[in-house]
């Protein structure tokens, strides 16, 4: 799995110990399975002389649906969980704390000051533990979510496939174990999920914190609260996204590489604001797995390959060439 765009910074070890379960599970057991690798080029033979010297073949374009699947039964929970214990903390925040505008006579309100920092950082602690639980709840949504979008690409791969070249892979693919990829994408997004709660929690209590020093009435820090809240949102929006076309991209490459396939086309994902030597990569060959231009000087490096980088929604299109 690439690396996480910039600015991630998932508490991966703390997530493996998430997974225990998903360790002893069958799903971990076929994603260690070997994988069958074929020569789709003799297969092509078999049933056609070829009448040109590669055969493109259609590129693989994940729906943005599979993206909001992700994001609503994996990181929308933890969002809507840290919104939900708003009440609570903003009970703690008042009890704790004497607001200014809660009395003329600020005096009296310092008198009424409690160990507040504790009661919260208690809190916190809890709240901490609810949503590790939660997260844990959340593991076997994903695995359905990552296994789900694998049998969507496979289908898709088939087809594509078969509509290229007349050859149909459906019992090799079925033969096959599951692609790396699939493994890596659900341990990766267990712990980008753990990642978004931390730094949700992080923005709450410095918020609330902060507050305290400042004593805040309560209404100024519920709102910034919200925001935190609303910033992790987009933030897990964000994140779905680019993990599904790092997932696709991923496939893309073992399905390419399984199949024989050493050479793809760069396809620009057609984005307004993307990277503009992304653009000027469209419809160039490339070797699959050094990135090398085919005749030509525009190498690719292995962390800015289509679909890596963060955020980019380039993909690779399969190109069968005979020899």
């Amino acid at each position: 799995m690439s690396p996480l765009p910039a600015g991630e910074r998932p508490q991966v070890r703390q997530a493996e110990r998430l997974l225990p379960a998903l360790r002893r599970s069958d799903e971990l057991r076929l994603l260690q399975s070997s994988v069958m690798a074929y020569s789709l080029a003799s297969l092509v033979r078999r049933t056609r002389n070829p009448r040109h010297k590669q055969i493109v073949i259609r590129d693989i374009r994940p729906p943005q649906m599979l993206a909001s699947d992700l994001y609503r039964s994996s990181y929308a929970r933890v969002c809507a969980a840290w919104e939900a214990a708003i009440p609570r903390i903003m009970a703690e925040y008042e009890r704790s704390v004497p607001v200014r505008d809660a009395s003329a006579n600020p005096s009296e309100n310092i008198q009424n000051l409690s160990d507040s920092p504790s009661d919260l950082g208690d809190l916190f602690r809890i709240l901490g533990d609810e949503l590790t639980r939660l997260i844990i709840d959340i593991i076997p949504e994903l695995r359905d979510w990552t296994f789900r979008t694998d049998r969507w690409h496979r289908d898709q791969w088939r087809g594509a496939v078969l509509s290229a070249t007349g050859v149909d892979i459906e019992t090799i693919l079925y033969a096959s174990g599951t692609p790396t990829t699939v493994g890596e994408t659900l341990a990766w997004n267990t712990a980008l999920i753990k990642d978004v709660s931390d730094q949700t929690r992080q923005r709450i209590s410095s918020a609330v914190f902060a507050g305290l020093q400042a004593r805040k009435p309560a209404r100024e820090v519920a709102a910034e609260i919200r925001d935190a809240v609303g910033m992790s949102r987009r933030r897990s929006q964000l994140i779905a996204s680019d993990q599904l076309a790092k997932l696709a991209s991923g496939l893309d490459s073992e399905r390419m590489h399984d199949a024989g396939i050493t050479q793809f086309k760069y396809r620009h994902s057609g984005k307004v604001h993307a990277r503009k030597w992304h653009r000027a990569r469209d419809g160039k060959l490339y070797e699959l797995e050094s990135g090398e231009q085919v005749e030509g000087p525009d190498d690719i490096a292995r962390d800015d390959m289509p679909g890596i980088p963060p955020y980019c929604g380039c993909r690779k299109q399969a190109v069968l060439t005979f020899d």
